[in-house]
């Protein structure tokens, strides 16, 4: 895996996107009853915490935890970039629906 240095602010995280979906390993698949698509990334950086408009501190992922999100067919879930071939996403605590503790 590449290792790449960034910093990550406020309820935003920094994830790297699986391209085969949820892991084998035991771990659960979201289904949307809308039909949207799934995705699931590694956290590989994550903010503070500080969720300004609220004006706290909210628990945040550990890095390396797996998270799903819900993407919309007609729009991309924040902002993305690629490194070495591999998708990373910036997206916000907001965007995660469940997520899964690295071992």
């Amino acid at each position: 895996m590449t290792q790449i240095s960034v910093q990550v602010y406020g309820i935003n995280l920094l994830v790297k996107l699986l391209q085969e979906g949820a892991p084998d390993d035991g771990f659960v698949r979201v289904h949307c009853p809308k039909g949207s698509p799934i995705r699931y990334g590694e956290v590989v950086a994550r903010g503070d915490g500080f969720d300004e408009g609220a004006n706290a501190f909210r628990e945040m992922p550990n890095v390396k935890t797996v998270v799903a999100f819900e993407e919309s067919s007609e729009e991309v879930e924040g902002h993305y970039f690629y490194v070495s071939g591999e998708e990373y996403r910036v997206i916000r605590l907001d965007s995660v629906i469940l997520s899964f503790p690295h071992e």
